[in-house]
């Protein structure tokens, strides 16, 4: 298995991509994650634990959640002139 799709398909600093790469987000999806986070953790002969994904998901749903931050903002900016 590739340990390296988890970190590659969840490219936070491009959000088009990563929404291409992962277009729905639902427990199938999560499920693939979890294997692939298990997986990484085996390869780093670490312990793989339900707290270290819940860690690693919540970190990467803040980098995604500052990411649209961004967009809407600047989309905010760019259009509200238009409409007064």
């Amino acid at each position: 298995m590739d340990t390296n799709r988890f970190k590659s398909s969840h490219d936070f600093s491009n959000i088009q991509k990563n929404l291409h790469n992962n277009p729905g987000y639902h427990v199938e999806s999560y499920g693939q994650q979890v294997k692939d986070y298990m997986n990484d953790m085996k390869t780093k002969n670490q312990e793989a634990t339900k707290q270290g994904f819940m860690a690693h998901a919540q970190k990467s749903a803040k980098d995604v959640w500052e990411e649209i931050q961004e967009m809407a903002s600047e989309a905010w900016d760019k259009n509200k002139d238009q409409h007064q």
